[in-house]
């Protein structure tokens, strides 16, 4: 990724991926940020609905994966650990795409429950995110 420019089309290219998932449930993708820093070409986006988000931070491959609802947000890997299950993502792919399929694969299987609407999954990882050392990692 040579500059933002880069870092856009890919993150537009894994909303694509994800858009399956999500749209139908009545998200919609927004680019939200982008530009070049010391480490390179970054881009972000969000697909929303309502007070519902999920973000999505790209550099060089898919990073950051926050999920908001109302005033609140956690992060992917919280998000699994309330519900007590894996997940895909991140996977390991070469493919700058191939985490936006991981996370596709998540958001259709156990955290169906985001796109749905049904916030008891989303409140477990919340209370797992408030637990003291809880980890904040993608």
């Amino acid at each position: 990724m040579a500059d933002s420019a880069d870092a856009v089309s890919v993150l537009n290219a894994g909303a694509a991926i994800l858009a399956p998932v999500l749209a139908p449930a009545g998200f919609t993708f927004c680019l939200t940020r982008h530009g070049r820093s010391p480490g390179g070409g970054f881009a972000t986006g969000r697909f929303t609905k309502g007070t519902q988000y999920l973000e999505l931070h790209f550099r060089y491959s898919l990073g950051l994966v926050t999920y908001g609802w109302d005033d609140t947000a956690i992060s992917h890997v919280d998000y699994l650990r309330g519900l007590r299950v894996t997940g895909s993502y991140p996977g390991y792919s070469d493919d700058p795409l191939g985490g936006f399929r991981h996370l596709a694969l998540d958001l259709a299987g156990p955290l169906a429950g985001f796109g749905d609407g049904d916030r008891r999954g989303y409140e477990a990882g919340l209370e797992v995110a408030r637990q003291p050392g809880s980890r904040q990692l993608p």
